[in-house]
C-alpha cells in the first residue's frame, strides 16, 4: 500500500498538473471573457473529449496492457502504438476540419467562434501522441523526468495563455493555441525519453491484440464523454451560453475530484497488473478504498461549506450561482474517482467489454434526463441526472468485479457521502456565520486525520515512504 501512494504522489501529482494550470487560470479567464465566451470554451473543450475517442480508439490502453508481458518486444509494440495513433488521428483531423462549417454552425450553433474550433481539433492529434508518450514515461518508471516534462509543458501553457488573452487579446482562441504549444513541446520532450523503443514499424499482431482490448471499452468512454460533457453541450444549445459559462465554473472547480482520479488512474493499471497475483492484493485494495472514501467525504465537506469563498475566489459575483452545482457535483464526481477501484476485475480477467455494458446504461438514463427535465427545470437536473448515471456505472462494475475476484468494499460510506451532500446543499442555502464554518470544518477535519492515523497508521507510513524515497 505504500507503494501505491508513493507512486500515486510522483506520477499523479505531475500527471494533473494540466488541471491545476485550467483551474488557477479561472480567475483570469472569468475576469476577462465575457460569460458567453467562457461558455463558447467549455462547449468546444466539451467537444474535444469525444473528437479524442474517435482519433485514438484508447489504444494506449491496449499496447500498455501488453508492455509488462514475458517475451514481448517493446520496440516493435511501443511504434505500433505511436503510428497507429497518429495515422488515425491525422485522418479524423483532416475529415473534421474540412466539414467544421457543418459542425461549428448547424451543431454548436456558435459560428463566431469557428477559429477556436478548428484550433481546438489540431490539439486532437497532438494531445493523444502526448498522453501516449507520457504513459511511456510513467512505465519507464522515469518519475522526475515525467514531472520535469509536465511542469515545462505546464508553465509554457500558462505563459502562453496570459500573453495570447490578455496582451494581444485574440479571446479563446489564445487558450487553445497556447495548448498546442505545450502539446508539441510534451511531445517533443517524451518522445526523447522513449526514443529507445522506437522504430519505423507497424507490427499488424499487437495492432490486432491491442484492438482486441481497447474497441470494448469505446462505448464505455463514449458513454462517459456524455456524463461529463453532455450536460454542457444542452445547457449551451437550449438554455444559453451564459448559464453554460457559470455551470461550467462549478465543473471547473469540481475538477479537483478528477485530479484524484487521474492521479490514481495513472498508478491503477501498473499496479494492478503488478500485484494481482498475490495473496494480499484484495485486502489491500479494500484498505484504500476506505482511505479514499473517507478522504472523499471530507473534501466534499470542505468544498460544500466553502463553495461560496471557492466561487468567488476563482471568478467573480457573476458566477456565484455555480455554488450549488459544485455541492451537487461532489457526489457523481466522487463515484467517478471511485471507478478503478470496481472495474479491477475487469482489467485483470481483459473483459473489457463489461465497463461498456456499465457505463452505456447509466449514461443513457442521463441522457434521458436531461432531454425531459432540463428545459423544465433548468441546470440542477445536469448534476442530479449525472449522479444517477453514476450509481447506475458504479453498481455494474462492482457487481462484476465482486464476481470475478471476490472484492468487497464497504459501500455504506457511500450512502453517508450522499447523506453529506444532501444536508451541505440545503445548510448552505442559509446565511451561516464564516467563522462557525472555519471551526466546524477545523475540528471535522483533524478528527478525520486522528482517526485514519489510529486505524492505517497513516503519518507513520508516510514518513516510511519519504524516507526510503529520500535515501
Amino acid at each position: 500500500m505504500i507503494n501505491f501512494f508513493k507512486q500515486f504522489f510522483i506520477y499523479g501529482l505531475a500527471s494533473t498538473l494540466s488541471k491545476v494550470a485550467t483551474l488557477f487560470l479561472m480567475p483570469f479567464y472569468t475576469g476577462i471573457l465575457t460569460k458567453e465566451e467562457y461558455g463558447a470554451m467549455a462547449l468546444i473543450a466539451a467537444c474535444k473529449g469525444v473528437i479524442g475517442l474517435f482519433s485514438n480508439l484508447n489504444l494506449h490502453s491496449g499496447i500498455t496492457r501488453d508492455y509488462f508481458e514475458e517475451g514481448v518486444d517493446r520496440k516493435k509494440l511501443v511504434s505500433t502504438g505511436f503510428f497507429s495513433i497518429l495515422f488515425n488521428a491525422t485522418i479524423v483531423f483532416v475529415i473534421l476540419f474540412l466539414t467544421s462549417d457543418f459542425w461549428v454552425e448547424s451543431i454548436l450553433g456558435i459560428s463566431g467562434y469557428k477559429l477556436a474550433f478548428v484550433i481546438m481539433l489540431l490539439s486532437i492529434p497532438l494531445g493523444g501522441l502526448d498522453s501516449y508518450l507520457a504513459i511511456l514515461t510513467r512505465f519507464k518508471n522515469k518519475p522526475m523526468l515525467y514531472a520535469v516534462g509536465s511542469l515545462i509543458a505546464l508553465l509554457m501553457q500558462i505563459a502562453f495563455s496570459v500573453y495570447f488573452v490578455l496582451i494581444i487579446k485574440i479571446g479563446i482562441v489564445g487558450v487553445f493555441l497556447a495548448l498546442v504549444i505545450s502539446e508539441i513541446f510534451a511531445i517533443i520532450f517524451f518522445l526523447a525519453i522513449n526514443w529507445e523503443y522506437f522504430a519505423f514499424t507497424l507490427e499488424i499482431s499487437f495492432l490486432k491484440k491491442a484492438l482486441l482490448f481497447s474497441l470494448p471499452t469505446l462505448p464505455a468512454i463514449m458513454a462517459g464523454w456524455v456524463d461529463r460533457s453532455l450536460g454542457q453541450v444542452m445547457i449551451g444549445k437550449y438554455i444559453s451560453l451564459e448559464d453554460l459559462g457559470v455551470y461550467a465554473v462549478a465543473i471547473q472547480l469540481a475538477s479537483v475530484f478528477a485530479l484524484i482520479r487521474q492521479a490514481i488512474g495513472n498508478v491503477w493499471n501498473p499496479y494492478v497488473f503488478e500485484n494481482y497475483k498475490k495473496k494480499n492484493f484484495n485486502s489491500t485494495i479494500q484498505r484504500l478504498y476506505k482511505i479514499i472514501v473517507v478522504f472523499l467525504i471530507i473534501l466534499t465537506i470542505n468544498l460544500a461549506f466553502l463553495s461560496k469563498d471557492i466561487v468567488l475566489l476563482f471568478s467573480n459575483s457573476n458566477y456565484l450561482d455555480a455554488y450549488q452545482f459544485l455541492i451537487l457535483l461532489c457526489f457523481p464526481m466522487s463515484l467517478y474517482t471511485l471507478l478503478p477501484f470496481v472495474s479491477c476485475g475487469v482489467l485483470i480477467s481483459r473483459e473489457t467489454k463489461y465497463l461498456s455494458y456499465s457505463y452505456v446504461p447509466g449514461s443513457l438514463v442521463n441522457l434521458l434526463l436531461l432531454f425531459l427535465f432540463l428545459p423544465r427545470y433548468g441546470i440542477l437536473v445536469a448534476p442530479i441526472s449525472l449522479g444517477i448515471s453514476r450509481i447506475i456505472n458504479y453498481i455494474i462494475l462492482y457487481n462484476y468485479s465482486k464476481k470475478k475476484i471476490a472484492i468487497d468494499y464497504p459501500t455504506w460510506l457511500l450512502g453517508i457521502l450522499l447523506l453529506v451532500v444532501v444536508i451541505c446543499f440545503f445548510l448552505m442555502k442559509l446565511e451561516i456565520n464564516k467563522y462557525l464554518i472555519w471551526c466546524t470544518l477545523g475540528f471535522i477535519n483533524i478528527l478525520t486525520l486522528h482517526m485514519l492515523n489510529s486505524n492505517y497508521n497513516i503519518i507513520s507510513n508516510f514518513r516510511v515512504m519519504f524516507v526510503k524515497n529520500k535515501g
